[in-house]
This record gives C-alpha cells, sequence and structure tokens, in this order.
C-alpha cells in the first residue's frame, strides 16, 4: 500500500478515478490499495441485489447531513469492541468531524439504530467510506444491504460511479462491479 499527499491541484473525483483512496486519519492523504466501484451507467440489479433488498426489507433508513454526538461514539465504541475491530474511537471521530465525508446513513430496526455508513456524495460520484452496525447482524444480508442501498441512491442521484472503497468478496456482487488493478479500472 502506497501513500500520496494529494495537496496539490488533482480533484478529489481525479483521485478517485486513479484508485486512490483518502486516509481515515488524515483527508489530504490518499493511498493506493485494491479499491473498487460500482460503474452507474446502465445500472441493473441482480437476482442476488434483488435477494438482499427482499431478505432487508424490515430495514428502514434516512440520509442526513453527516453529525457526530456522544450516543452516535458510545454506540460504534461498543459495537467496535464486541466486532474485535482495529478502529480507534479517535479515527471514528475523525471520520466523522474533520473529513471529507458529507453524509450519514442511519439504518433502523422496529425504532432502534442497527447501523451507520459513512458516505461522501459529490455532483458527479460518492463514496461509501465506512460502515458500523450491530454485531448481532454481522453475519446476516443487513451490512451487504449498507453497501447495496448506497450503490441504489447513488443511481438514483444520475451519478457516474459509487466508490466502495477496499476490495471484500462481498462487493464483488455490487452491480457493474469494477476494481482498479494495474493502473485500470477493470469489469468483473
Amino acid at each position: 500500500m502506497s501513500a500520496y499527499n494529494l495537496t496539490g491541484s488533482a480533484s478529489i473525483e481525479e483521485k478517485y478515478a486513479t484508485g486512490l483512496l483518502p486516509q481515515r486519519n488524515n483527508q489530504q492523504l490518499f493511498y493506493s490499495d485494491t479499491s473498487c466501484r460500482s460503474n452507474l451507467t446502465n445500472l441493473s440489479l441482480t437476482s442476488e441485489n434483488r435477494r438482499i433488498l427482499r431478505k432487508t426489507d424490515n430495514f428502514f433508513y434516512e440520509v442526513l447531513p453527516i453529525f457526530y454526538n456522544i450516543e452516535i461514539q458510545k454506540q460504534i465504541f461498543n459495537w467496535l469492541k464486541i466486532l474485535d475491530w482495529d478502529f480507534p474511537i479517535s479515527s471514528v471521530k475523525n471520520i466523522f468531524t474533520h473529513h471529507l465525508f458529507n453524509y450519514l446513513y442511519i439504518w433502523k430496526l422496529d425504532n432502534q439504530i442497527v447501523a451507520y455508513s459513512i458516505c461522501y456524495f459529490d455532483k458527479n460520484i460518492s463514496h461509501i467510506g465506512y460502515v458500523f452496525y450491530d454485531p448481532k447482524y454481522s453475519h446476516g444480508d443487513l451490512p451487504i444491504r449498507l453497501v447495496l442501498q448506497f450503490v441504489i441512491d447513488s443511481s438514483d442521484k444520475k451519478l457516474d460511479y459509487a466508490y466502495l472503497g477496499r476490495f471484500a468478496n462481498y462487493k464483488k456482487n455490487m452491480p457493474n462491479f469494477e476494481n482498479f488493478e494495474n493502473n485500470q479500472w477493470v469489469k468483473y
């Protein structure tokens, strides 16, 4: 993984287009890793995508301008501890308060918050940067739905690409999936 300090003239969109991702503790620092995205041109959902939507239709979400408070901090801290994720709470606070991310998805089931998605939306692109969820849903369809809904919403906004962050196997099932390898975007 290589890091690049890109404070120069490259736009955020240009950085993403070259496969770079923002570092979580410094929004000016981007790095090269296994970046992936959904190409939103002629987006069509697969049968697996539709199955995920059906299996999670009891979850509701709202999208708000990003904000951070002590309740969010406590909830995410507890989830991270149970999931045993190596993600310091100081980094969580940073991505909410001092980063390029500008929207927050809040997911609920029976009026209880069960997940958060931290996202960036611009005029042409979007990026789902981080997801945090209640550990009891870690082996179900909800984590996949968080990303899938983001892709669908990005398509509804007529954006060009929905960046999905680092490659993970489950992301291959996202519509029009592409990953960055050998300095180019490759369709899966």
